[in-house]
Formats: structure tokens, C-alpha cells, sequence
């Protein structure tokens, strides 16, 4: 059964106000009032843990290079698998 719209307003409103006041991984201070920042900091919503995790834009920058670092070295591990 699907939930009306005012259940996931109410859901996600609620998950907001667990945001931090800072980079989970710098700590570097968030402030919500600030546009720039809303726009530019990624939130990850672990909504099965009710988690909300904060991140500034370079420790956000950081974590996708390292990803994309270990994509690069499994492609290359399965290539040579041929």
C-alpha cells in the first residue's frame, strides 16, 4: 500500500532535523541557513538506520576519487581474467 503524500512529508521532515551541524568526516560546521552550502554539501539518507550523513563538498570530492580509484582497479583485475 502506497503512503499519501503527507506521511513522506512528515518522513522526510523528520530525517532533516537529524542532520548534523557538521561534515561527518571533517566536522567541518554546516550551517542550514546558508544556500550555498545546502546546494553544495551531499546528504546521504540510510533511511532503514535512520541516518543522515552530511558531507562538505571536499571530504564528499575525497570518497568518489577513492571510489572511482577501486572501480579502475577491479575493471582492470577482471580484465585480466580473460
Amino acid at each position: 500500500m502506497k503512503k499519501d503524500g503527507n506521511e513522506e512529508a512528515a518522513e522526510k521532515v523528520a530525517l532533516f532535523d537529524k542532520l548534523e551541524d557538521e561534515c561527518l568526516v571533517c566536522e567541518e560546521p554546516f550551517d542550514k541557513k546558508d544556500k550555498e552550502m545546502v546546494m553544495s554539501w551531499n546528504v546521504v539518507v540510510r533511511e532503514k538506520e535512520g541516518k543522515v550523513n552530511l558531507y562538505c563538498p571536499t571530504c564528499w570530492g575525497k570518497a568518489q576519487s577513492v571510489i572511482e580509484e577501486a572501480r579502475k582497479m577491479v575493471e582492470a583485475s577482471n580484465a585480466g581474467e580473460g
